[in-house]
C-alpha cells in the first residue's frame, strides 16, 4: 500500500512560508493542500531512481514492475543477490543499470552504506554517502532525502522541471533557472522542501 504525505495550506510550516515569500503564498492559495506519494524503503527508492534514469516514466514503471515481480517485492539484500544477468536481461535493466544496482547491494551489503543511521546524519553528509555509490548523483540523493527521509529543508536546485516552474510562477522567463532556485532555497530556509513540493503540484496542475 502507498505511504502518502499530505501537507495541509493551514499547517504552520505552509503558512511561514507563504510569510516569507508572497508569490508563493498566491499559490498556496490557488492550490490549497498538496498530497504526495512517498517512498519509506530506501533500497527500494535508490533503485527506482536508478531504474528510471533516461528513460520515460512509463517505461521506467514497467521495467521496476518487472523487478518487484522477480523478487517477489522483498525489497531485500538476499533477494538482490539471487538475481541473474539473464534475470536483468528479461526485466529490461540495461547493463550499465545491472551495474549500478548491484553497486548499491554492495556498498550496503558491506557496510558502507547504512541505511538506519543515516537519521543521525546532515543532508550534506546523507548526499555524500549516497553519491559514493557509482548511478546515484546529486539529484537523486536530494529526491531521496524528501521522499523517502521526509526531510524539509531540500531545493533540488539541478531539477529542470522546478526550474522551469519558478521561472513561470515568478515571471522570470529570461532568468537562469539554477539562480533563480538558489534565490528560492535562500528565502524558504527550512520550508524548501514545501516550497518544492508545492511547485511541482503547479507543475503537474497547470502542465507547465
Amino acid at each position: 500500500m502507498e505511504k502518502l504525505w499530505h501537507i495541509s495550506k493551514d499547517d504552520n510550516r505552509v503558512q511561514k512560508l507563504a510569510e516569507k515569500d508572497k508569490v508563493m503564498g498566491q499559490l498556496i492559495e490557488r492550490i490549497g493542500d498538496v498530497e504526495r506519494t512517498l517512498r519509506p524503503y530506501p533500497l527500494k527508492s535508490l533503485v527506482r531512481s536508478i531504474v528510471g534514469q533516461q528513460i520515460s516514466v512509463k517505461a521506467a514503471e514497467t521495467i521496476f514492475g518487472r523487478l518487484k515481480e522477480k523478487i517477489n517485492d522483498e525489497w531485500t539484500i538476499a533477494a538482490f543477490k539471487k538475481l541473474t544477468e539473464e534475470d536483468c536481461k528479461q526485466i529490461g535493466l540495461s547493463r550499465s543499470k545491472q551495474k549500478y544496482i548491484f553497486n548499491l547491494v554492495e556498498h550496503i551489503d558491506n557496510g558502507e552504506l547504512e541505511f538506519e543511521k543515516l537519521d543521525r546524519l546532515s543532508n550534506e553528509e546523507i548526499i555524500k554517502q549516497l553519491t559514493a555509490v557509482k548511478g546515484i548523483g546529486k539529484w537523486t540523493a536530494e529526491v531521496f532525502l524528501i521522499f523517502t527521509m521526509q526531510r524539509e529543508n531540500v531545493v533540488p536546485i539541478d531539477d529542470v522541471g522546478l526550474q522551469r516552474a519558478a521561472k513561470r510562477l515568478y515571471n522570470q522567463p529570461d532568468a537562469r533557472g539554477k539562480a533563480l532556485l538558489k534565490e528560492c532555497k535562500a528565502t524558504w530556509g527550512d520550508q524548501g522542501t514545501i516550497g518544492c513540493l508545492y511547485l511541482w503540484e503547479y507543475i503537474h496542475q497547470y502542465q507547465i
